[in-house]
């Protein structure tokens, strides 16, 4: 047998031998209706070599994220009950079935917690010295006292730069507790395209960074959104990463890391055929895992059908959303390389296009006055999501293979699944 030689034994062919393929396969067509574009107006394809890479890139690390026990990222499960019962109960089985992490909803949508003496109850039986306690982004400074015994907890109290007296608390807070998540994913559940999402995460650290100083660097993470697509969420999440490190170095800060968590896209779930939203949020989950999450929750796939029936959330789409992670880490091994997406000539072009369209924005935003001023800007999402809407793109369960309306699977609106 002759020794394979990989670096000879194939052919030479260039960017024109491809086209003359493509061409063929065709059979007419225009090679430009193979071209895609984002909602950013990106290029995305349909091929991509060498020579699109960026020159200067490096491998992405992850931050120094607390009581992973060896794991790659935190599987963080989400809890909103308002029954403080039944939130204790689903965040227990959450813990047994696989999730590392919690991540609290509290106030009028989520968890009714109002005291200390709540709190307790909502932990009954949880070892909160084991596991972090995410809080859902909030402007909500009360919610401190809330949690005054858990001093030891890793805590990410969940808090906007904006909110009032937030320097007042960074200088006393316990060193376990991380005070300021940036909701970014706001903007891409009410509209926004992914340089939008990255602008206004960049636009708010530098807010941070402007008025609380250098300290605010330990306490500064972000929630970005992973959708469907799940290579442009793998891009973006790589490109948060090198935004913010521009941002921490142009205020003197060093090698800043930044807590990233990724939460599954709110908008792109359905309540038609909430079956087909299994497909959208493993493809997110993959976004996230490559992308460099630090926390990943992924919505249970009935969450558009539970909040428009407003329905608890079951246990069975609880246990699908653990276990998508699950898969993801013990059966693909998908986080055993640190940047899985380096030097691929896709994500590194995407990244870097992302990240400038972003800065592009992101500029844009302090040049009306930053988020102190941020009308313009929402008005821009707006814009963004009035051209989504008018592309009509398909939607799998919606408007491309709808589920039949006659059918017992219509009809079986309350989705149980078997038993836990």
């Amino acid at each position: 047998m002759s020794k394979l030689d990989l670096f000879n034994n194939f052919p030479n062919v260039n960017r024109q031998d491809w086209q003359s393929l493509v061409e063929k396969g065709l059979k007419g067509a225009a090679i430009e209706s193979l071209i895609k574009t984002t909602d950013d107006a990106l290029t995305r394809g349909p091929l991509f070599t060498q020579d699109d890479r960026p020159d200067a890139v490096a491998p992405l690390a992850r931050s120094a994220t607390p009581l992973l026990d060896g794991r790659p990222w935190h599987i963080a499960a989400i809890a909103r009950q308002s029954d403080i019962n039944l939130a204790n109960q689903q965040i227990l089985e959450d813990l047994s079935g696989g999730a590392s992490a919690v991540r609290l909803t509290l106030g009028t949508n989520g968890i009714k917690a109002q005291s200390h003496n709540d709190i307790k109850r909502l932990f009954d039986k949880v070892h909160t010295n084991l596991i972090p306690i995410i809080i859902a982004p909030n402007n909500d400074i009360e919610n401190q006292h809330l949690f005054h015994a858990y001093h030891n907890t890793h805590l990410y109290l969940g808090l906007g730069p904006k909110t009032d007296g937030l320097n007042e608390l960074l200088q006393n807070c316990p060193k376990t507790w991380q005070l300021i998540t940036i909701r970014a994913s706001r903007v891409h559940n009410t509209g926004g395209t992914d340089a939008q999402e990255l602008a206004y995460f960049a636009a708010s650290a530098a807010y941070a960074f402007r008025h609380l100083g250098k300290n605010a660097a330990r306490h500064i993470g972000v929630e970005l959104t992973t959708d469907q697509d799940g290579h442009m969420s793998i891009a973006k999440l790589r490109a948060a990463r090198r935004i913010y490190a521009r941002i921490a170095d142009s205020f003197g800060v060093d090698n800043a890391p930044l807590c990233l968590h990724a939460v599954s896209s709110n908008r792109m779930m359905q309540s038609t055929d909430p079956w087909t939203n299994m497909l959208r949020t493993m493809s997110a989950g993959f976004g996230a895992v490559i992308g460099g999450a630090d926390f990943i929750s992924l919505r249970p796939f009935t969450d558009a059908h539970d909040i428009q029936d407003t329905r608890e959330t079951t246990p069975f789409s609880c246990r699908i959303a653990r276990n998508m992670q699950l898969m993801m880490m013990e059966e693909s091994h998908l986080g055993q390389v640190q940047d899985a997406a380096f030097g691929s000539y896709f994500h590194e072009r995407m990244t870097e296009s992302l990240a400038q369209a972003a800065w592009t924005e992101f500029q844009q935003i302090e040049q009306d006055g930053g988020i102190d001023n941020i009308g313009p800007f929402k008005a821009r999402v707006k814009t963004a999501k009035d051209i989504r809407l008018q592309k009509n793109t398909p939607i799998l369960g919606v408007n491309l293979h709808p589920i039949d309306k006659n059918s017992s699977a219509f009809r079986d609106t309350k989705i149980k699944g078997p038993q836990s």
